[in-house]
């Protein structure tokens, strides 16, 4: 439909004289600099969706301008900038980057085993502990928000102090039943500071408050807050496992990566090795063992 579109838009800008070689190629072009042409889906590949007619020209004019002054300021370092050996090698060290980069992409994704067991992540995360520090102070347990008109809300202070399923029941009637709110963290781990930020008060050592209270309960102009911390981990210390397995997956699947890159690497050299394909000269100056 763009294709389409463009065609009809664009008319005067294809009528110009073409070559053989132009006139076979059915791609809609815009415009040609010097001896390079510059095609309508050229522009359309990086065209954002759902853009209107109006926006659609244009980022299609836009795209345009940029590349003919592209080709232009390329074409122009090119004549000015002699070509030398140094120039070369850098493309060419960039060229085998790229495709030694785009192998090792398609190996990993073809033959590396991306599956970790649980027990490999706990292995892992046990053997590295030092590696996954809590950057913030985490929390376990529930909140509520509740209207200070809200009947009998010393009994709802004794149940949501009390992790039993029974008790959280109560807690989750009581609230649908006077229009309260609550969060219950007891199954993750939550941000102290989160959880804090939907309460009307300050907590100044937060480190002394989770070491010495389980319990906050705070009476704002016309809600009561209650929080109930049942556990806690302090910054700097070691996060729980549940909460860093995102991170210790990631740290174990990228040192697996280093490795089954590494043994590429070492099978290919044994195999040209073995066939005799490497010839090596002047050995004895790679030789320090007498220095």
């Amino acid at each position: 439909m763009r294709s389409i579109l463009w065609s009809l838009m664009l008319m005067p800008l294809m009528l110009s004289s073409c070559t053989t070689s132009e006139k076979e190629d059915s791609r809609v072009r815009l415009a040609k600099v010097g001896g390079e042409i510059i095609y309508l889906n050229e522009a359309l590949q990086g065209m954002p969706v759902g853009l209107s007619k109006k926006d659609s020209a244009v980022y299609v004019k836009q795209f345009l301008e940029n590349r003919i002054k592209d080709i232009l300021v390329y074409e122009k370092a090119e004549k000015n900038i002699p070509q030398n050996q140094e120039l070369n090698d850098l493309v060419e060290n960039y060229r085998r980057s790229l495709i030694i980069y785009e192998y090792q992409q398609q190996a990993l994704n073809e033959k590396m085993q991306t599956e970790i067991s649980e027990a490999d992540l706990m292995d892992f995360y046990k053997s590295n502990s030092s590696c996954f520090l809590a950057e913030r102070n985490l929390v376990k347990g529930i909140f509520l928000k509740i209207p200070k008109n809200a009947p009998k809300i010393e009994d709802l202070k004794k149940w949501y102090k009390n992790s039993s399923p029974e008790a959280f029941e109560k807690v989750e009637k009581y609230c649908v039943q006077n229009g309260g709110f609550f969060e219950y963290f007891y199954d993750r781990w939550a941000s102290f500071d989160d959880i804090l930020d939907n309460i009307p008060t300050k907590v100044s050592n937060q480190a002394d408050f989770l070491k010495t209270r389980s319990t906050l309960e705070v009476r704002g102009k016309d809600f009561y807050y209650l929080l109930y911390i049942k556990d806690f981990t302090l910054s700097g210390d070691t996060a729980p496992f549940e909460y860093a397995k995102p991170d210790v997956r990631n740290l174990m699947m990228n040192l697996r990566k280093t490795e089954f890159l590494k043994q590429i690497e070492q099978d290919l050299l044994k195999e040209a090795q073995k066939k005799r394909k490497i010839a090596y000269y002047n050995v004895k100056i790679l030789d320090f063992s007498n220095k």
